[in-house]
């Protein structure tokens, strides 16, 4: 068992990174291409009808400096919004995203 020293700073959150929120370090992930928007389009469809899990990686935002990305299943928005609705069953974590800023599309 590793023991922590004072030269080991440990960040009292470091297990909840890893487990509930979204990856965020650029040189963990690869940088996809941006896909175009039919393809994008075309693939949500796909995962939706056939219920397929998916990993969405979205552009940066302007706030943020690093690429994030998603994984989950698409589910049906109830409202005539343009969001999607992708819900991660393991993590039971529901993202609300932007078409306009997903980035690439593939399988987990």
């Amino acid at each position: 068992m590793k023991k922590n020293t004072v030269e080991e700073q440990v960040h009292p959150f470091n297990f909840l990174q890893k487990k509930f929120f979204l990856s965020n370090a650029t040189n963990e992930m690869a940088f996809f291409p941006q896909m175009p928007k039919e393809q994008i389009t075309f693939f949500l469809n796909q995962a939706f009808t056939k219920k397929k899990k998916i990993t969405l990686q979205l552009n940066q935002l302007k706030n943020r400096s690093y690429l994030t990305e998603a994984t989950g299943y698409i589910r049906y928005t109830p409202f005539k919004k343009s969001q999607i609705v992708l819900e991660n069953p393991l993590t039971h974590v529901t993202y609300l995203i932007h078409p306009s800023d997903i980035r690439y599309i593939r399988l987990p």
